[in-house]
């Protein structure tokens, strides 16, 4: 099955100019994001330029992909240390817009709308804002998000908080992430074997597994409260855990193993970059958030035909249809978590059935062609007019 078409196209002659201004240099999954949005705009007419930070591995990729890099500094705007830095942050964002002229602003994470918003000053351009994370109902006010012409949010959970926070309905769009065909084209090709070996886990084993960086609101111990109920019924489990973060935190999950008995079971692997050979190893993937803006992981794995145990939070049930393509249980709830991954861990024929239906799934709403489809139409109704509902994303 092939993803959906890119269904716009461009006019002839047509060249206009969107501005990203992202503030962060390294790349994460809104970098990566970034990334897929100027590789693709091409196609839909649109000329894209980035206003980022000069140094770090985003330039760098942005440079080698042709694409025009602009740096800024961007101090964090609620901070009492950045103070003297925000003044001459606005006024060289405000020379590099003036000097660009862009048809349209996409910021691509909230932290700097208002100094996008103060850069501004006269000058009449439409601006829309992406939102990734679900955040408290204050921040919606404290980074003047009501003022934008659109907000992107990711899933329909982070568009009621933007709602309740104050953002017109109208100016609210939902625009899911979406993968791009490495992961939903490639075949299985053996390589969770691999993965087995080197980790020394044996073939009739059973691997479950999370992949996200190390935070508290990940869920990391929640799941490992629930693993001693889970091997008290399937006994030879092992849990990989994919990604870093807080190294504090790491270690206290790492002495939480230690004291429930589970050293040899769970494998705390890193920052990996194959993480398609680490799915292939998983017989089913588990994502214990506490709280999830969207869940780009939990795609990856559904494209790789994994059933998900998922939280009930965030985007994950715009992505997870329980009973069809995975469970969806209460998040922080270790009992509801144990007993999920344990009804899908002896039901291998039901799980096969969810990850087939995971896979078609992702292949028909969640790929970069739908993403881009949906992006290009939230653009052309900014730059070409008011905004029709029925004509850009998702609606609230």
């Amino acid at each position: 099955m092939k993803s959906p078409a890119l269904l716009s196209r461009p006019r002839e002659g047509r060249h206009t100019k969107i501005l990203f201004v992202h503030g962060i240099g390294e790349i994460g999954g809104a970098e990566r994001e970034l990334l897929a949005y100027v590789e693709h705009l091409g196609s839909f007419g649109y000329v894209p330029a980035v206003i980022c930070p000069e140094r770090g591995p985003l330039a760098m990729e942005l440079k080698q992909r042709g694409i025009p890099v602009h740096g800024a500094d961007f101090p964090a705007w609620r901070k009492m240390w950045s103070f003297p830095r925000r003044k001459p942050a606005v006024r060289l964002l405000r020379h590099l817009i003036e000097d660009l002229k862009p048809s349209l602003i996409h910021v691509n994470d909230l932290w700097w709308v208002p100094q996008t918003l103060r850069a501004l000053h006269a000058a009449r351009v439409p601006v829309a804002a992406h939102l990734r994370q679900d955040l408290d109902v204050s921040k919606v006010a404290q980074y003047e998000l009501a003022r934008l012409d659109c907000v992107l949010a990711v899933s329909t959970q982070v568009a009621g908080t933007l709602e309740a926070g104050g953002v017109k309905r109208d100016r609210i769009r939902v625009l899911h992430s979406g993968l791009d065909g490495r992961w939903v084209g490639a075949e299985m090709d053996g390589a969770g074997s691999a993965v087995r070996r080197r980790l020394g886990i044996a073939d009739h084993a059973v691997v479950i597994g999370t992949v996200g960086n190390i935070f508290p609101r990940k869920g990391y111990d929640i799941m490992l409260r629930a693993l001693p109920e889970i091997l008290a019924a399937v006994p030879d489990v092992h849990y990989l855990v994919l990604g870093q973060g807080d190294e504090e935190h790491e270690r206290s999950l790492r002495l939480q193993c230690r004291d429930l008995g589970l050293t040899g079971r769970v494998h705390f692997l890193g920052f990996e970059r194959q993480v398609r050979a680490l799915l292939d190893a998983m017989n089913l993937y588990v994502q214990p958030s506490l709280m999830e803006g969207f869940g780009i992981a939990v795609l990856e794995a559904m494209a790789r035909e994994r059933a998900v145990v998922a939280s009930r939070t965030g985007g994950l049930p715009d992505i997870v249809v329980n009973g069809e393509t995975g469970l969806l249980v209460p998040p922080g709830d270790v009992g509801e978590l144990a007993r999920a991954v344990t009804a899908l861990l002896k039901d291998p024929d039901g799980r096969k059935e969810m990850g087939r239906k995971g896979r078609q799934r992702v292949m028909k709403q969640f790929t970069v062609e739908a993403m881009m489809n949906g992006l290009s139409s939230v653009y052309a109704g900014l730059i070409q007019g008011p905004v029709e509902p029925s004509s850009i994303g998702a609606p609230l």
